[in-house]
């Protein structure tokens, strides 16, 4: 073990009870304020969640506003706590990434989820909460849409995430390979977006790239870079030895250069020793150059050139994305992404 790195248990994985139509599912807001603000977007997520055929409630915080955050530390953790304890709620959805769910993580009662798991979805900055709680109770945990940024899109949620989203979520069999998503979308002004009243552009993706060719199986840790980064050295640092890496980047200012140094951040603390394979998301905002530039970053921070390195591949940042359920065994074969294992519990009628 490298000098410096927080000593880790490996728990066994513990699988939430799926969801059904008719289920409750809570929205949380552990670290930004933007439900406070983006109003219609908020009014869209619940309409197409309840579409789905889910009811959706509030926790008590979840549209407030304090300062950068949605409420004070304290009462951000009594909203997840809440979310857990309340038996008429089955899942628990971010509102919102943003960059402080760090806060939560000192004082989160692990005990309380431990025992009422149920779905934890989010991605961006819920790296930070989706990997505490997996690595502290072995809860699988999803990196998937969230209220805003994904089922509050105009007019309505890219049906590749909602489809996905359901798939993992719903039903307790393995997903299998994770389906290729022929386009993304590039816009990034959701201003123009919400004065015209129109979706916003999208161009025909990038294939999936191999970027070093290979097969490999591991649990999934799922992650933003600069969310990851912010974890290393402290007590929820992930393990990832033996695990397969699902690393994505946020959309500018973020920049290719930040996201080489993070890398170098997580290589010198040991943290791509012996990882079985990465999977780079797809970027977003970036140029050509800054995309290969990345690519280059990665390839000099493996320790080992010989696993299996696939890029471009569909979640995070850039939509649609799918849902990959951080701690589940997965495989990665050429620029074939398999779910192997079931990542929810049957629930009795």
């Amino acid at each position: 073990m490298t000098s410096g790195i927080p000593r880790q248990v490996i728990r066994p994985p513990v699988l939430p009870p799926a969801l059904r139509s008719g289920d409750t599912i809570g929205i949380v807001s552990p670290s930004s304020p933007g439900a406070s603000v983006l109003t219609d977007e908020v009014a869209r997520g619940t309409r197409a969640l309840e579409k789905l055929g889910f009811q959706v409630r509030f926790l008590p915080n979840a549209l407030g506003r304090h300062g950068w955050t949605a409420a004070p530390v304290a009462a951000r953790i009594a909203d997840l706590h809440a979310a857990f304890v309340d038996p008429t709620i089955h899942a628990v959805l971010y509102s919102l990434g943003g960059l402080h769910s760090a806060q939560v993580l000192d004082g989160l009662d692990m005990e309380v989820i431990a025992t009422n798991p149920k779905i934890l979805c989010g991605y961006s900055d819920a790296t930070s909460l989706l990997s505490a709680v997996h690595e502290h109770t072995g809860l699988i945990t999803f990196y998937g849409p969230a209220l805003i940024p994904q089922f509050g899109e105009l007019p309505e949620p890219y049906p590749e995430t909602s489809a996905h989203f359901l798939r993992v979520t719903t039903e307790a069999s393995a997903a299998g390979p994770c389906p290729r998503i022929p386009y993304t979308v590039t816009d990034l002004d959701f201003g123009r977006r919400e004065r015209e009243q129109r979706p916003r552009d999208r161009s025909v993706a990038p294939p999936r790239r191999v970027l070093q060719p290979g097969s490999a199986t591991g649990p999934a840790v799922v992650a933003c870079l600069p969310s990851l980064r912010d974890l290393v050295g402290t007590p929820w640092q992930p393990a990832t030895a033996g695990r397969v890496l699902f690393l994505e980047t946020t959309e500018p200012p973020y920049s290719a250069a930040a996201a080489d140094a993070d890398l170098w951040h997580l290589r010198n603390a040991g943290m791509l020793e012996g990882v079985a394979a990465v999977v780079l998301g797809r970027t977003i905002g970036w140029d050509p150059a800054e995309v290969e530039g990345f690519v280059t970053a990665i390839r000099e921070c493996l320790d080992s050139p010989g696993i299996p390195l696939l890029a471009d591949f569909e979640f995070g940042h850039a939509n649609p994305i799918l849902t990959i359920p951080n701690g589940i065994l997965v495989q990665v074969a050429g620029d074939e992404v398999s779910i192997l294992q079931p990542a929810v519990s049957p629930r009795a009628l």
